[in-house]
């Protein structure tokens, strides 16, 4: 019998050896690791482990203090694990915490992992708590993040820092973050011969103070393949360039919900997801490396459309029971409940769900049926799956073409109006491993005239040795197609969009593992297969906060997040440089709170309600955007409607009590006056119910008396966020673009020292 293996995020546990860590509150940590040694009863074969290496868990701990401060910490955990496919190398890995006085609560705590054989270190965490907690003024840059990432890395593994290079092709630099609670990711890929080996890298992460407080290092044992010929990038981009292949598709942005996701917009994916062979110029699969042209085209599971299994008027709960009955072999169950759902999430349908137990509960099996009340289509069928026989006996496994052929049969049979529009799809290169297994899964996919539907699929999955169905899943979405696309851009075109946003780069990948390897690594923890890598040319395109489509009609880029138009290439204003706040425009543009009119950011022009709004919300949810509503959320404001430009951030606004959902309408496109902007500041930061005791607030401005908000302007102007003219305030005058941008960046500093260090307002009457 296998054994059963359970990966952690970072151990094989099976494979990790933990020495029992005692109290032992030592001076220092390595005093602790002295206290460690002291008990070795847990088993000869984690000494054996551990023996096999050449650094002893004291010479690993003594270089692992050096990346931990010595005062105050106690060492809390001890472990060796060994080699093994998660990470092929062996380590020692320490643990050490500071508690908050007479509290469970952490203060600090660090990790540090030792490579067993080299030194090197391997991973790293730090945890200190209210490290976040700093003015904003004060967060560390990008670049300045960036330094340290690089400094730490040449500080303490010098030799893997001489062997990469820091990759930003794969992600966007951030954005500026909005408070302090961030961090700085960054990925140093190794490189081999000026070529990179993306498979191996040292990742390290930087908060907002400045500190490293992650880093792992991911290093394979690879023979690195040497061709005696290489095609140059430029042939490699024309090859890639020429087998290029746009295809259509129908796409619903992932956070569009209700009405909206009834409306699938169609697009084109990016078509340069393959490699090129560095030899030749073959177009490669990306998981298995052999040729695409050996990736069979989507097939039809039946090229008209069948008979439905049952017609007329919809089935009641007995004529359903019955068709499972006469369907499946469900001797030895009895029917347990029975739910009807007249709106399936399986495409909108009249849906009965049959749940079945064993009878007489011998075994405690179960057995669950979804019919169509409508057609009489399976949407699923699965019994509790008992553990896979051992390999015991014949080791003969039935054909994957069988169990293809099987499945298509089995489609027809069960769900036939949905057959025509199915389609068989090839996974066999996609995850070439999954003929070793003893189950094999056969999936199809929804096509609409030869074009790829939202959603909509079948999955079967079989037991290999005997080829009896283990579960079948099928479901149809509920959005609506038109009877035929409509007009929209050609294959070429969309290539051509594409081919502008790409850049071909050599590198290796990992050549998967043999057959027998496979095996050797399900069966043996610490079985190390020998690695190579292939050489090979691949594409990677304009890198961008979100995951991005070509609009097939439009011609638009599209976020596949939220389906909303973007700019792959912001254009800089061509009116900012040298404006006194420059950089606080830049912000607000950063995030599309302000847009460009004719090239130009225009500081002295007003903003609008609506602008100065979707703002302050996207500072709120941490720089991300507003939640997204359904269709049918009722818009509060008539002038602001379901569907406009501003309605997420506004109804996001109002259910932050940023406004007062009592008026009629907003105005949003008006420009928003100083006393409305001091308001919405000032419920931003959570002082509303403060602001409601005006009388409480002496000022010295002589024109707030009559103002409805007057305790929101001496807030505002008392903590600095909006500026005064001498006496005056000037409660209905506009604001430009640029004072709502210097006050914005100003709420975001206060806001941050208000979290750390509130500000006592102390009432005085006047």
């Amino acid at each position: 019998m296998k054994p059963w293996l359970v990966r952690s995020s970072s151990f094989l546990l099976t494979a990790s050896l933990v020495f029992p860590v005692f109290s032992a509150h030592a001076q220092t940590p390595y005093a602790s690791t002295q206290a460690v040694s002291n008990n070795m009863q847990v088993g000869g074969a984690m000494l054996a482990a551990a023996s096999k290496v050449k650094l002893s868990k004291e010479d690993a701990a003594a270089l692992a203090q050096k990346l931990v401060p010595m005062k105050g910490l106690e060492l809390t955990n001890v472990s060796f694990r060994s080699s093994d496919t998660w990470r092929p190398f062996p380590e020692w890995s320490f643990s050490w915490e500071k508690k908050v006085a007479n509290s469970e609560e952490l203060e600090v705590s660090y990790s540090v992992s030792i490579h067993a054989n080299t030194g090197e270190v391997t991973a790293y965490s730090r945890y200190e708590r209210g490290a976040s907690n700093l003015p904003y003024a004060k967060r560390v840059s990008y670049e300045d993040a960036r330094k340290q990432a690089e400094n730490f890395l040449a500080k303490y593994n010098a030799g893997k820092a001489e062997q990469t290079r820091l990759y930003v092709r794969d992600m966007p630099a951030p954005k500026t973050p909005l408070n302090t609670d961030t961090a700085y990711s960054f990925r140093f890929v190794r490189v081999v011969d000026g070529v990179l080996f993306p498979d191996n890298s040292a990742d390290i992460t930087v908060n907002s103070a400045g500190t490293v407080i992650g880093y792992s290092l991911t290093w394979n044992d690879v023979t690195f393949e040497k061709p005696t010929k290489v095609i140059s990038q430029e042939e490699a981009e024309k090859q890639m360039i020429a087998q290029a292949e746009a295809r259509l598709s129908y796409l619903i942005p992932w956070e569009k919900s209700g009405e909206a996701r009834n409306k699938p917009t169609l697009a084109y994916q990016n078509p340069f997801t393959f490699y090129i062979d560095s030899a030749d110029g073959t177009a490669l699969l990306p998981a298995s490396l052999v040729p695409r042209s050996q990736l069979k085209e989507p097939a039809p599971v039946s090229t008209k459309a069948l008979p439905a299994r049952h017609s007329g008027k919809a089935l009641s709960q007995e004529e359903a029971v019955k068709l499972a009955s006469n369907t499946f072999d469900l001797g030895n169950y009895e029917l347990r409940s029975a739910n009807y759902n007249e709106k399936d999430y399986r495409g909108n349908r009249p849906v009965w769900n049959l749940e079945y137990g064993e009878k007489e509960n011998r075994n405690r099996g179960y057995a669950y049926v979804s019919i169509d009340a409508t057609t009489g289509d399976i949407y699923a069928f699965n019994k509790e799956i008992q553990p896979l026989k051992s390999s015991e006996g014949s080791s003969k496994k039935v054909s994957t073409d069988e169990l293809k052929a099987k499945a298509i049969e089995t489609v027809r049979k069960w769900t036939p109006t949905l057959a025509h529009q199915l389609y068989w799809i090839d996974r066999s290169q996609e995850d070439a491993g999954q003929g070793d297994s003893d189950r094999y899964s056969v999936t199809f996919q929804r096509y609409l005239d030869g074009i790829a539907a939202a959603s909509g699929t079948a999955s079967l999955t079989f037991d290999t040795k005997s080829g009896e169905l283990l579960s079948y899943y099928a479901e149809l979405g509920s959005e609506t197609y038109p009877a035929k696309p409509g007009k929209h851009l050609s294959e070429q075109e969309a290539i051509d969009a594409w081919k502008g946003e790409i850049e071909t780069e050599a590198v290796y990948v990992l050549t998967p593992l043999s057959a027998e390897d496979r095996k050797k690594t399900e069966s043996q923890a610490s079985y190390l297969p020998k690695r190579s890598a292939k050489l090979v040319y691949r594409a990677t395109t304009t890198p961008f906060e979100q995951a991005y489509f070509y609009d097939a009609t439009t011609g638009d880029w599209r976020s596949q997040s939220s389906g909303k138009v973007i700019n792959l290439h912001r254009p800089q204003p061509a009116d900012l440089e040298g404006h006194p706040a420059e950089k606080e425009l830049l912000l607000m543009y950063e995030y599309d709170a302000l847009s460009l009119i004719d090239g130009k950011i225009m500081p002295q022009k007003e903003i609008t309600r609506g602008e100065m709004i979707e703002m302050l919300m996207i500072s709120l949810n941490n720089g991300r955007y507003y939640p997204v509503y359904s269709s049918e959320r009722k818009n509060t404001f008539s002038d602001v409607a379901n569907g406009s430009r501003y309605f997420a951030a506004v109804e996001a606004a109002v259910d932050r009590g940023l406004l007062d959902k009592n008026a009629s309408k907003l105005n949003p496109n008006e420009p928003i006056n100083r006393e409305e902007l001091a308001d919405m500041i000032v419920r931003a930061m959570g002082y509303s119910k403060l602001a409601d005791y005006s009388s409480m607030f002496q000022s010295k401005l002589t024109d707030i008396a009559n103002t409805k908000h007057r305790g929101a302007i001496v807030i505002a102007t008392t903590l600095g966020i909006m500026t005064t003219d001498k006496q005056a305030f000037k409660p209905t005058a506009t604001v430009s673009r640029a004072d709502a941008a210097t006050s914005f960046t100003r709420f975001l500093e206060k806001r941050g020292t208000q979290e750390t260090n509130p500000v006592m307002y102390h009432a005085e009457y006047e």
